[in-house]
């Protein structure tokens, strides 16, 4: 029997607004976008290229902008440390991840290290950032993980045999190092998996001109 061919699939428009919901009642801090956007760009570039704050803006640019928002607010959460709710936020995402915003006191500098300064600063994470991460973060409250990938990849589609949020979810991890002996424990200390919130319903056929994932 031939294997069922790959299609072009995206998460419905109510799995979004349903994950959104969920993530509204997390306490994440603000700055777990920046963390998440440090794991990728140390994934991407093999841990080899410094991380600089082109990567952190990158990652704001390709899963937290809103198309048609104002300019002054380009940027969604569903997520922040003082309150809930859905919020818009600025575009300086190079002045809320520079030397001076993350000091001592804050929570990222926990987790992350910055060498240098302005334009030249660079981040490396810290020995034991996840558990300093779900400390600081999260405090000590996992993240469902679909709720996340839902919300991150709510423009985008997954060319799939038979589209899961468990495939989706690999497909988050590989992009995010949360894979292998190195990724899958700051993956468990972080996230716990809320597969049974989604159903088959939550993937419909994408329309002409969606981008991959």
């Amino acid at each position: 029997m031939a294997e069922p061919a790959e299609q072009l699939y995206v998460f419905s428009k109510d799995a979004v607004l349903r994950s959104i919901a969920t993530l509204e009642q997390q306490p994440i801090h603000e700055h777990f976008s920046g963390y998440l956007a440090i794991l990728r760009a140390l994934t991407i570039g093999k841990g080899l290229e410094a991380v600089k704050v082109t990567d952190i803006r990158e990652f704001h640019e390709r899963y937290l902008h809103v198309l048609g928002a104002p300019d002054r607010s380009p940027y969604v959460r569903p997520f922040k440390s003082r309150g809930k709710g859905l919020a818009l936020f600025n575009p300086n995402v190079a002045g809320s991840y520079s030397p001076a915003s993350i000091r001592a006191d804050r929570p990222l500098a926990e987790v992350v290290e910055i060498h240098g300064t302005n334009r030249e600063a660079s981040y490396t994470l810290k020995d034991g950032h996840a558990a300093a991460a779900f400390k600081n973060l999260l405090r000590e409250r996992k993240v469902p993980v679909g709720a996340l990938v839902a919300f991150l990849y709510r423009d985008y589609g997954f060319r799939l045999e038979q589209p899961s949020i468990e495939t989706v979810t690999e497909l988050f991890r590989q992009e995010f190092g949360l894979t292998g002996s190195a990724g899958t424990p700051t993956f468990n200390a972080l996230f716990f998996t809320d597969y049974g919130d989604f159903y088959e319903a939550d993937f419909t056929l994408a329309e002409e001109g969606v981008q991959n994932a």
